[in-house]
Formats: structure tokens, C-alpha cells, sequence
């Protein structure tokens, strides 16, 4: 089972599944963030909802107050350590893959 946030530094990062989409449930992650202490900024990695399209990650900054809905951005430069290792959970989950949203033929190639 795909753990849908871990914290990379000073960066949280949440991965959405086929059940948990995380920028609809805005107010159970800012829960969790609270309880984490957690300030600084979120990425979301949007595989399993948006496949594999130039926004498949985005951003938004998590402070005291919660989401500044206003910081929400594509990400289009996403560390390579951190996509790599999002694509490692991903691809060693079948379960995961097949409940996202990803064709067929892009399963094939994303798995390899």
C-alpha cells in the first residue's frame, strides 16, 4: 500500500491514490500536517488522478494558517531524486498502478 504522505526534507510530499485525492481533502491533510508540525511547502504528486501529464506534479505552501491557495502551482522542475523515488513506489505497487488512471500502453512504459 502506497503511504500517500512522507516528508523529504523540508518538503511534504503527498501521493494521491485512486481513493485519496489529495486536493480534495484539503481539510483531512491539513490535519495530518497539523499534527506533524509541518510548515513549508507540499508536493503533490498527481499520478494516480492525472497520469502521466506535464501536471502531474503541483505545489502549494503549508504554514501555520494551513494551504495558501494562492501559492498553488504546476511543478514542471521537480528534483530528480524526488520524482525517481516516486516513481519507485509507484512502479513496486501493482495495486497502485492499476488503479490509476494510466492506459495500458503507458503502464508498460512507465513500468519500464
Amino acid at each position: 500500500m502506497i503511504k500517500t504522505l512522507r516528508i523529504v526534507g523540508e518538503i511534504a510530499v503527498v501521493t494521491a491514490t485512486a481513493d485519496f485525492h489529495p486536493l480534495r481533502q484539503t481539510k483531512q491533510l491539513t490535519s495530518e500536517l497539523v499534527r506533524l508540525g509541518f510548515e513549508g511547502v507540499v508536493l503533490f504528486d498527481l499520478l494516480a488522478v492525472n497520469g502521466l501529464t506535464p501536471n502531474r506534479f503541483a505545489s502549494m505552501k503549508f504554514g501555520k494558517n494551513g494551504f495558501d491557495r494562492t501559492s498553488f502551482a504546476v511543478e514542471s522542475d521537480v528534483s530528480l531524486s524526488i520524482q525517481d523515488e516516486q516513481d519507485l513506489i509507484a512502479k513496486t505497487d501493482p495495486t497502485f498502478l492499476l488503479g490509476s488512471v494510466l492506459s495500458s500502453s503507458e503502464l508498460k512504459k512507465f513500468a519500464h
